[in-house]
């Protein structure tokens, strides 16, 4: 068994080393998986290839087993393949063997007579100043290191995207698209990286016709380029291939929302809100309302953003009638569509408080906690009742939150079912979850998503391609200690844009008036909450000073956000959650000659000044460049491309914008 897995191994080595010296096409994945307690011998057939796929069936000696691995490559982007699996039971009268350690893809990468190799991944969403710090690890020979997300939410421990470097100028990306709990471990053997990725959870039989969803993959290889240049490739993958399109294919764009805070509100109080940006001219595209708006007839302080009990009625998918007498949302959301702005509106649809009255129905009652979308029945309800809601709504943008780990309640329903069915419930439910969002674009096909989970434990390639992901942590909603939550949200930019490059800033823990923390949490998109400054709006009238810095800042958001349909530049080195440094990025449009580049000195960065290479000018050229402050100069271009910055204050940024003339 194990001298059959070592030759799997080394076919996949030689197909990976053709991919990746000469860049050819035709890649055949490695699989593996333990059958009945033993390695499984799997043959290996090509099914069939259209339009750049290729599905490979890998089948186990009974003939009962089999993972169809689906291979997508890319004209454009020679070094990448993209995998998605199924496991099936090709029987349809007898149940499969046990199948346990199922990896979807399992190389064995050549070192290439390097000693030593280099994993580089980031910190999840654990709502601390250290979320998506960088985390670096050197495998010797015979070392390992593992990544999983026991929790079941997908960047909750670690974010799902990783690398593995051989040397400074060659390694590879793994991209996981699970959104439930994976697993991913590298080996150093001595003289190449063993690598394994698939379910963390697996040690199941399938009944007879069964088959189950597996996570996919995107392998890229970097060969002779620096972990920086290939972020920026990486990014352009992203932008390319996996990121939310629109009914005419088009990327949809990043947004600044303007929004009430939660639904808890009065109709009054959130057309006030609205009425606010909309007569001071304070650039927004999407009006948000937020958790608070459902439930059976309830009183809820309607100040804090979505008030103090907002989770108790999750579940309860009817509009507030106490807060809301008309039963709907359609005060506020005939406003929002009257003002030619988009209307987003928050849903938690996979999580059911125990209060809720529905908690208490079969099934409800033994899943503790979860609607399961594994059960066709409950499927089908959770999609009548949501998309009731958007319809009657016209809801231009669906939030999607998922406040639990949903591990325990998996693990429940799998216990139920008898015995070895460690890992079923999970990925029926997982495949269900993406099914919802998929159905949900084919019925609304205007509508766009974003993808939250308690902050941005859900950020991996298969919700990426789905919807934005507007609040990256929960730790940064509301002030934090010193400059906790401005150094994260920088970290979270520069660290996280290459993977996800349309991501939210929200500046609710921003105090009216500090450009520095403003700027360090805006990104591609930016949400602004005025009932969230100091009660503004719902409790006191801003000032005109106030007024003035909010019009200016958003200004500046709403004109930023395009410019992340470009090229991602790190400037820096990958960020921690620490004063003492400088943080800086850009981003560039080809077509468009123009870009802009942001640097920040933390306030116990010693260095004054410093000096960035910015990638994408042209030396020979002239650019007009234009400061924060609104300073505009002809600079040329080879004085641009070296942009040196001199902030003589600790705890302040420099931001230019520039235009090739």
């Amino acid at each position: 068994m194990k001298h059959h897995r070592l030759i799997m191994r080394v076919l996949a080595t030689l197909a990976l080393v053709a991919l990746s010296a000469s860049q050819t096409r035709g890649f055949e994945p490695s699989v593996s998986l333990d059958y009945n307690g033993a390695a499984a011998q799997l043959k290996a057939s090509r099914l069939d290839s259209t339009d750049g796929k290729t599905t490979w069936r890998y089948t186990t000696e009974d003939g009962k087993l089999a993972l169809d691995v689906t291979v997508e490559e890319f004209p454009d982007f020679p070094n990448a393949v993209r995998m998605t699996s199924r496991v099936l039971n090709l029987s349809t009268t007898e149940r499969t063997g046990v199948v346990d350690n199922l990896r979807v893809f399992s190389p064995s990468l050549p070192l290439s007579g390097a000693e030593r190799c280099t994993i580089n991944a980031l910190v999840g969403s654990l709502c601390i100043p250290q979320d998506y710090e960088p985390m670096v690890t050197e495998l010797a020979k015979g070392e390992q290191k593992e990544y999983s997300t026991p929790s079941g939410r997908s960047s909750s421990e670690v974010s799902p995207f990783i690398e593995a470097s051989v040397d400074e100028q060659n390694g590879w990306l793994f991209a996981l698209g699970w959104t439930g709990c994976w697993r991913a471990n590298f080996t150093n053997n001595g003289n190449a990286l063993d690598v394994e990725l698939g379910m963390l959870r697996c040690h199941f039989r399938l009944e007879p016709g069964e088959s189950l969803l597996q996570p996919s993959v995107l392998f890229m290889t970097r060969r002779d380029k620096t972990r920086r240049a290939f972020k920026t490739e990486v990014h352009r993958f992203m932008l390319a291939h996996n990121s939310p399109r629109d009914s005419e294919g088009k990327i949809c764009s990043p947004y600044v929302a303007l929004t009430a805070g939660g639904g808890n509100k009065s109709p009054q109080m959130m057309l006030d809100i609205l009425n606010y940006g909309l007569s001071k001219s304070i650039p927004f595209d999407v009006y948000w309302i937020d958790a608070g708006w459902y439930g059976a007839p309830h009183e809820d302080d309607p100040y804090p953003n979505c008030g103090p009990f907002w989770y108790e009625y999750v579940g309860d998918w009817r509009v507030n009638t106490t807060r809301h007498p008309t039963g709907d949302l359609l005060p506020i959301a005939n406003a929002i569509h009257d003002a030619g702005k988009k209307f987003l509106l928050w849903f938690e649809p996979e999580r059911i408080h125990p209060k809720s009255p529905i908690a208490a129905t079969e099934p409800f009652n033994k899943w503790h906690g979860m609607c399961y979308y594994g059960d066709e029945t409950t499927f089908n309800w959770i999609e009548e009742t949501i998309f009731g809601v958007i319809e009657k709504h016209h809801i231009d943008i669906y939030r999607q939150d998922f406040n639990m780990e949903p591990t325990g309640s998996w693990q429940n329903i799998e216990s139920d079912q008898g015995q070895e069915r460690v890992g079923v419930a999970e990925a029926k439910h997982i495949e269900g979850l993406y099914r919802f969002l998929d159905d949900l674009r084919a019925r609304f096909p205007w509508i766009e998503q974003e993808n939250c989970a308690g902050g941005g434990r859900r950020i991996d390639l298969e919700m990426v391609k789905r919807a934005y992901s507007y609040c990256r942590s929960d730790y940064y909603i509301g002030p934090k200690p010193g400059d906790t939550c401005f150094t994260l949200g920088q970290d979270m930019t520069l660290n996280l844009t290459p993977y996800l490059p349309f991501q939210g800033g929200e500046t609710n823990c921003v105090a009216v008036g500090d450009d520095y923390g403003f700027m360090s949490v805006t990104a591609a998109g930016t949400v602004f909450t005025p009932s969230d400054f100091d009660g503004g709006i719902v409790k006191r009238e801003f000032t005109d000073e106030e007024t003035a810095w909010f019009q200016k800042n958003f200004t500046w958001a709403e004109r930023l956000k395009d410019y992340y349909f470009g090229d991602f530049y790190q400037l820096t080195e990958e960020t921690y959650a620490r004063d003492d440094c400088w943080c800086a990025w850009s981003l560039h449009r080809p077509q468009e000659n123009d870009g802009f580049a942001i640097a920040f000195r933390r306030a116990e960065a010693k260095d004054a000044q410093m000096t960035f290479e910015l990638p994408a000018i042209d030396p020979n050229a002239k650019y007009m460049v234009e400061k924060y402050n609104g300073e505009r100069q002809e600079v040329d271009g080879a004085e641009l491309a070296q942009w040196r910055v001199n902030l003589p204050e600790a705890r302040s940024f420099e931001l230019i914008v520039y235009k090739k003339l």
